[in-house]
């Protein structure tokens, strides 16, 4: 009885371990294939790879943590990236080894080799940590000291340079090396601009300029290296100006030497004519000795101030008025000019023609002219209703104050021609706006108010745009 009792207590036991070997299955162990790896700030990059005892039962994850005289990311980069620090190192199941990138970053600099302590660490379940939880990755730098390798010494190629305003080739600016880069230099260059100029309008250059500063690489081998200077042809009369450029920062390799510094004169390429420059009202007195169409055959100079460029015929024309009179002018092509801008302009070639019962000057061939001044402001002359009739003041810029549209009536547009009243007077001035101005299907505004604007074609008002009408 004795024997059999304990042949079923041994039985009971082994039949006992065989259920817990069921309940708690052997967890897969994780560990690095390898405890220490090496590499150069030179080489592409490390497979590091983490090796299962098994193959994956079940989905997981290894956090690995980083530490030691190299760090991320001036030292070295990891790939996946690091969230906080830490890689999460993600695996499936069925896998027997995961793996991630380890990246050197090739400084230039001799800074000594570095070493990085990989560890690996809170696994998920099912899974536990084997001995070889930790890597030593050594660093090796391979640059040379920097005690033993010559600096560089960096020179502008020229003391001083000048360009003309219209040079659309520009003119390069070379810095010249003492001897050939070992590796990538750089040296900024900072940009003295003068008064009164912006870059991207009176000038670029190439490379561009960031926060008043040129950045100038060198590339291994190179002994210059530069950058280009154009001037932006503006047409605007204005003074000569200076820039000066100057070696404001370097890297470790170079260093500037006694050319650290260099000058480019910008020439203005508008001439201050000397020929006489006539008035607006010397120009109307020449349709007073002519019949029919007439022209310039030689240069004929006129300056004055452009008061509108919308409501007019067509894109080519504009009204120019100076402190004498005011006249319209037709371009051979598109106008260029903005209103406000006082501007000097040769009507040579240009037709002197009556235009919609106004004298105006047609085929002007000087598009740009010469700019004077920008933002000028001409002062509208107050007139009545019957001076707009008459004509008195055609061709300049007009205002008339206590009027009303009498045809106002919350539907009618300004497109077209309107009548003006100034509620006393019998005579009704005209106001005409353009089909093609962009406020001519707005309302006409009702009340009394003043109004601005050209006195132009047929004798009509030309109003600029519709914040033209001023209430009292």
């Amino acid at each position: 009885m004795r024997s059999k009792f304990t042949t079923l207590i041994i039985a009971l036991l082994a039949l006992g371990c065989s259920n817990d070997d069921r309940v708690n299955p052997a967890k897969t162990v994780v560990a690095f294939a390898s405890s220490t790896l090496a590499l150069n700030e030179a080489d592409e990059s490390l497979v590091v790879t983490v090796s299962f005892d098994q193959p994956a039962k079940a989905d997981g994850q290894v956090e690995v943590t980083f530490s030691g005289t190299a760090t991320n990311p001036e030292h070295y980069i990891v790939l996946p990236e690091l969230e906080d620090d830490i890689l999460i190192l993600e695996f499936e199941k069925g896998d027997d080894e995961v793996q991630f990138l380890l990246l050197p970053i090739n400084d230039d600099l001799n800074t000594g080799n570095k070493s990085v302590t990989i560890e690996l660490s809170n696994p998920s379940d099912g899974f536990e940590l084997g001995h070889h939880k930790q890597l030593q990755v050594s660093i090796a730098d391979d640059d040379e000291d920097g005690s033993s390798r010559e600096v560089a010494i960096v020179n502008f190629s020229f003391n001083s340079e000048s360009i003309l305003e219209n040079n659309s080739n520009g003119i390069e600016v070379n810095l010249l090396l003492s001897q050939a880069t070992r590796v990538q230099e750089a040296v900024m260059v900072a940009v003295g601009i003068p008064t009164g100029i912006e870059y991207g309008v009176h000038f670029y250059t190439e490379p561009a300029m960031a926060d008043g500063l040129i950045p100038i690489y060198f590339e291994v081998g190179q002994i210059s290296k530069g950058f280009m200077f154009y001037p932006i042809n503006n047409n605007v009369l204005a003074n000569d100006v200076e820039f000066i450029f100057t070696i404001n920062d370097w890297s470790t390799g170079v260093e500037p030497g006694q050319q650290f510094d260099t000058r480019i004169s910008l020439i203005d390429d508008e001439e201050d004519i000397v020929a006489e420059v006539h008035s607006i009202q010397d120009l109307r007195d020449h349709f007073e000795t002519h019949e029919g169409s007439w022209f310039f055959p030689t240069d004929y100079y006129i300056e004055g101030v452009v008061t509108s460029t919308r409501n007019v015929i067509n894109d080519k024309s504009i009204y120019i008025q100076d402190e004498t009179a005011g006249i319209m002018l037709i371009f051979n092509a598109e106008n260029m000019l903005k209103v406000g801008t006082k501007v000097r302009l040769n009507l040579k070639n240009a037709i002197g023609e009556n235009v919609n019962n106004q004298k105006a000057m047609m085929g002007v061939e000087d598009r740009l002219g010469t700019t004077l001044a920008t933002n000028a402001y001409i002062q509208p002359v107050e007139i009545t209703i019957d001076d707009l009739i008459a004509g008195t003041y055609s061709g300049r810029l007009v205002k008339l104050t206590g009027v009303h549209f009498p045809q106002a009536d919350g539907v009618r547009k300004w497109g077209g021609s309107n009548q003006l009243s100034d509620g006393v007077n019998p005579n009704k001035g005209i106001v005409t706006t353009y089909n093609h101005v962009d406020f001519s299907q707005q309302v006409l505004p009702g009340g009394t108010f003043s109004i601005i604007g050209v006195a132009g074609s047929w004798n009509h008002l030309h109003v600029i745009n519709a914040s033209s009408v001023q209430y009292f």
